[in-house]
């Protein structure tokens, strides 16, 4: 390295890390201003209409969500320019808790203390229960399981968060639920309270689908307030007019911790845990919407930063800041993509961002807390309305390019459930019609891989060219069905379809054996045993054997519970264990032809060879005999004789680094092996090692080359007979390719 190098170096490393800490402190200044606007619009969506009285506890609540979270995930997420806060998906639900709760207090009788406490309450421990669900999530690693939920119901369930934020906005704006009879309640609102709204959400949802400009959101919640005020001025109007007629936040009073808590009158109310027991369902919605919120967002804020992301450490994270949010009276807070990207477009280069982002909004805060009561209640409505409406757009026009007719429908009606009979209603709704869509779709999907019978699938074994034949001829006595994927009750009754057309058909042999091959399926369930009992008695009928192979472990156990296996199904570890049973049970039928020992030998080779040639070719061929497990040759050892095997069972196999054998192929009775290194005079490139107590012939490569100048009659037919064996295989193989393509 160069002298002046090391200078430049030392130099610029100050100026680069002045350069980034002002990109963070820049990227934190805006932070903090959309942190504050999000956290104010979503704790007054949660407190209001018939909770709007108790608006000066309700943006207090978010705010410590926006700190806590924010500050805890910039600290222990896997993305450094992650931003944290109260997120719209979860708090349109959230909203919906909340009123529930307070109408079952109502309805007991409950004191206006006794509404207001329990609330409180049920929004802690709604955040603190959803911090333990998903801390167990990312500790069991289990985080990617989630995105195995269907993408429509996914779609549907956002679609519906959207509503439910435009049904907010309604409230915030009206103080009623929205339905037919109260839409004429827009009509009486003063112009003030309608016209910033619909000026923030309309112009921010424009300029967010057309720009992505990172001033676009600050730049018009600014010029949202601006407006407001000119308005204010236009209409003749004071502060204090403004805030009479809701248009202003409440005061607030907040202070440094542990200052923020339910205030002391409060204390004395009691807690109707009945109410929040009952909607113990809507609570576990939030908690599913916060896990789903938090997958998708962190999965795009990975992929638009290039940023590495560990979604178990994400959902730990998020656990956290829930559970401390909830203990100090928080909502319900998580990772942000709009909030996250726009401090990454902002200048934002490490977790200072996020640190400076939270740390601002708690010293602003507690320094001046009447800056909150001077926001504009409509502006706050506003940015509700551009969140409903940018779900509505993404899931309700968005999504019909991109989903199938049939997926697209389950979102409007997910919607339409949702609009109608609440959050959990159309959730489980959405869940069943998956379910049925998802049964319907795969129940079309074929469940076969692949048919054969002993002509196009064959065993490992290799077997003399009269077997082979044999086994040829008789191939459509075999009838094999290879499965894949998960079955069920569908998929199982058409395999029982196939089966029956096949022993039914007239033009072919009559089946013996039935073999359905499992090792391309993932599982089944308990109704396929219900399917196998029928094929087995099927079988019987038809004087079949039914063979499973390859069965998965729980898919056996399955069938072991049943009593399934138990009803004289013969089963193997492997289909080419199934096939070699099943080839030596069609070669028995024609055992008595076979005669024993040296005679059987001869009668082998004998429609191959003239006599004189047969009784020259033994003469030369030597006797050996090799115990079960001792090796007939080894990978490496020169190719310097070949085998035919009299009886017995030998094996080709392939020793792997952890000293394990793979067997490749077997040879049996009448087949040649070890002629491949003989004729290319090469080294053995596998072991061959007896599987029973073999007998062989062998030939050495100096003997054969002696017969070929001695009797080259005899050497040629020799030549002839390996010949043949070689395109034996050859038709084998040729055939299970025929098959396979």
């Amino acid at each position: 390295m160069k002298p002046g190098a090391t200078g430049s170096v030392s130099e610029s490393t100050p100026a680069l890390r002045v350069h980034g800490l002002l990109g963070d402190l820049t990227a934190g200044a805006v932070s903090t201003l959309v942190m504050l606007c999000y956290a104010m619009s979503l704790g007054t969506l949660i407190f209001s209409a018939d909770l709007a009285r108790y608006a000066e506890l309700g943006v207090p609540t978010a705010l410590i969500s926006c700190i806590v979270t924010a500050l805890v995930i910039a600290l222990t997420s896997s993305m450094r320019l992650n931003i944290a806060g109260p997120d719209s998906n979860a708090t349109a639900f959230l909203a919906g808790v909340a009123a529930g709760v307070a109408s079952s207090v109502r309805a007991d009788g409950g004191s206006p203390q006794t509404i207001l406490l329990t609330v409180l309450i049920s929004i802690a421990l709604c955040s603190v229960l959803t911090g333990i669900v998903l801390f167990a999530i990312g500790s069991s690693k289990r985080s990617r399981s989630l995105q195995f939920l269907p993408y429509p119901v996914v779609g549907g369930f956002l679609a519906g968060t959207g509503y439910l934020l435009l049904a907010g906005a309604f409230r915030v704006l009206t103080g009623a639920s929205p339905q037919w009879h109260t839409l004429g309640l827009l009509t009486h609102l003063h112009w003030l309270a309608w016209m910033p709204a619909l000026f923030i959400g309309v112009l921010t949802t424009v300029l967010t689908r057309r720009s992505q400009h990172i001033a676009a959101l600050p730049l018009v919640l600014v010029c949202g307030v601006a407006l407001f005020y000119l308005m204010l001025r236009v209409a003749g109007l004071s502060v204090d007019d403004a805030r009479n007629m809701g248009l202003l936040l409440p005061h607030v009073k907040l202070h440094l911790f542990p200052d923020l808590r339910v205030p002391a009158p409060l204390a004395h109310g009691a807690i109707d845990w009945a109410a929040i027991g009952a909607h113990l369902p809507e609570t576990l919605v939030v908690t599913s919407a916060s896990a789903i919120t938090i997958l998708m967002n962190s999965t795009a804020i990975g992929a638009a930063t290039g940023e590495d992301i560990d979604l178990n450490r994400e959902m730990r994270a998020a656990g956290l800041a829930n559970i401390a949010s909830g203990l100090l009276g928080g909502m319900v807070g998580y990772q942000s993509y709009n909030r996250s990207m726009l401090n990454a477009r902002a200048g934002a280069t490490s977790r200072m961002a996020g640190l400076f982002a939270a740390i601002a909004c708690l010293v602003v805060l507690s320094a001046s807390p009447d800056l909150v009561a001077l926001f504009p209640v409509p502006v706050l409505v506003g940015l509700q309305l551009f969140m409903g409406l940018r779900l509505m757009m993404q899931w309700l026009v968005g999504a019909y390019a991109r989903l199938n007719w049939y997926e697209y429908a389950l979102v409007p009606g997910m919607l339409a459930v949702v609009a109608f009979y609440g959050v959990v209603a159309g959730v489980i709704a959405g869940v069943i019609a998956a379910c049925v869509m998802f049964a319907l779709l795969y129940g079309r999907v074929s469940c076969v891989r692949m048919e054969f019978d002993a002509t196009t699938r064959t065993s490992t074994v290799e077997r003399s060219i009269e077997d082979s034949t044999r086994l040829r001829e008789a191939g459509a006595r075999l009838f094999g069905i290879s499965l894949q994927g998960f079955l069920f009750f569908g998929t199982a009754n058409s395999i029982l379809q196939r089966v029956r057309q096949r022993l039914d058909a007239n033009d072919r042999l009559p089946v013996r054996y039935v073999v359905l091959d499992f090792a391309a399926t993932n599982g089944m369930d308990a109704s396929v045993s219900i399917a196998f009992v029928k094929l087995r008695q099927l079988c019987a009928t038809a004087g079949a054997d039914l063979v499973l192979t390859a069965l998965p472990a729980r898919s056996r156990s399955l069938l072991v519970k049943t009593g399934t296996l138990n009803l004289r199904i013969h089963e193997f570890a492997t289909l080419d264990a199934g096939l070699e049973w099943i080839e030596e049970r069609l070669l028995e039928t024609d055992a008595g032809m076979h005669l024993p020992g040296e005679q059987d030998f001869r009668a082998t080779l004998a429609p191959h060879f003239t006599p004189a040639a047969l009784e020259k070719l033994c003469a030369c061929l030597e006797v050996r005999d090799v115990d079960a497990g001792q090796p007939l040759f080894l990978r490496g050892e020169p190719g310097d004789a070949l085998y035919i095997v009299e009886r017995g069972r030998v094996a080709v196999s392939l020793p792997l680094a952890d000293g394990r054998l793979v067997r490749l192929r077997s040879f049996g009775p009448g087949t040649v092996v070890g002629e491949m290194a003989v004729y290319t005079q090469t080294v053995r490139s596998a072991d061959v090692i007896a599987e029973t107590a073999t007998r062989v012939h062998r030939l050495s490569l100096s003997t054969l080359l002696a017969l070929e100048l001695e009797d080259p009659l005899t050497a040629q037919q020799f030549h002839r007979f390996l010949i043949k064996t070689i395109a034996s295989r050859l038709a084998v193989a040729n055939e299970a390719l025929r098959a396979a393509y």
